[in-house]
């Protein structure tokens, strides 16, 4: 309930499964790809043997959930199992991005009373690899200093290279607490490389009014310019989901640029071992008729060695 899959529904363009207690039950990643010369929608859902094309927007959130229920049973149960959404929009950012499981501690119901240990499991095993940028998505209203997410962030990129914080719900902030809201924003309380957003997206409220993603979109921003104390950072484009995205993206290229080396020496390594395992399995069989019985002959000849080798010891 920190406000994850709003923020990947505003940027996303898509209703997504929210509400209070564990509602991302499996890893969603979400490939959102920005199409150009055209208005058309596409959508494509894939998950364990399943791939199923959307027709519309308004479908991604029944299918999630028939997804997440196929995976992790129907209940309050997680699945460690990707569910892949691709979204093809002119409305959409270039970015993918990956929706994981709230931090719970304590079982509620019919969950397992390892629930708690799952999830961070879980979590550990998407945020630690050197190839993501991490976002830390925390109410306004939080002492960020103290929440579990900034802990596990600080944990697999202690020199804030790959985490990027995002405050949600500004519209909760209690009065007189404004200036800690902005300080946290401009980097200046619990500071991290890649600093910080500020987001507002629909509520639940919203949601009943049926008031639609674009509309939403306008009011974030209306709610921002008005703001006594929150107006500076949208002034200085620390705040709204338009901003976020152009900061995503933006932050996306320059980590890819600077992992090319890294991921280059990694292909090369692979390369070089596949190359040495090829070379010990000999050359392949010749295409000609008349060159493939001496290499048969060959071949028996070096089997035989091994066997006498095997009987002798050696």
């Amino acid at each position: 309930s920190s406000g994850k899959s709003s923020v990947l529904e505003a940027l996303s363009g898509v209703a997504l499964s929210r509400g209070s207690g564990i509602v991302t039950r499996c890893p969603l990643e979400l490939k959102l790809k920005k199409v150009h010369n055209t208005q058309e929608w596409k959508g494509k859902i894939t998950y364990l043997e399943i791939m199923q094309e959307l027709n519309g927007p308004s479908e991604v959130e029944q299918e999630i959930r028939k997804a997440q229920d196929a995976m992790a049973g129907e209940g309050v149960g997680i699945s460690h199992e990707l569910i892949s959404l691709e979204i093809s929009s002119p409305n959409v950012p270039d970015l993918t991005l990956v929706d994981l499981p709230g931090i719970a501690r304590v079982a509620v119901g019919s969950q397992p009373q390892d629930i708690g240990k799952q999830i961070i499991t879980l979590i550990k095993k998407y945020i630690h690899k050197q190839q993501t940028i991490n976002l830390v998505v925390v109410p306004s209203n939080v002492d960020i200093a103290t929440t579990e997410a900034l802990k596990m962030a600080k944990e697999v990129d202690p020199n804030g290279e790959r985490t990027l914080g995002i405050l949600t719900k500004p519209d909760l902030v209690d009065k007189g607490t404004e200036r800690d809201v902005t300080d946290i924003v401009r980097n200046l309380s619990v500071p991290l490389r890649k600093g910080y957003m500020i987001v507002k997206c629909r509520g639940q409220q919203d949601i009943h009014d049926n008031l639609s993603l674009a509309s939403a979109i306008q009011k974030e921003r209306q709610f921002f310019e008005e703001h006594e104390y929150i107006r500076v950072l949208f002034e200085e484009g620390k705040a709204t989901i338009p901003f976020l995205a152009e900061r995503l993206t933006q932050e996306l290229i320059e980590h890819i640029n600077k992992s090319l080396p890294t991921l280059e020496n990694q292909i090369e390594e692979k390369l070089q071992l596949a190359n040495n395992r090829l070379q010990k399995c000999g050359k392949g069989v010749p295409e000609s008729v008349e060159d493939q019985m001496p290499f048969l002959v060959d071949k028996l000849k070096l089997f035989n060695q091994n066997i006498i080798n095997s009987v002798h010891g050696e």
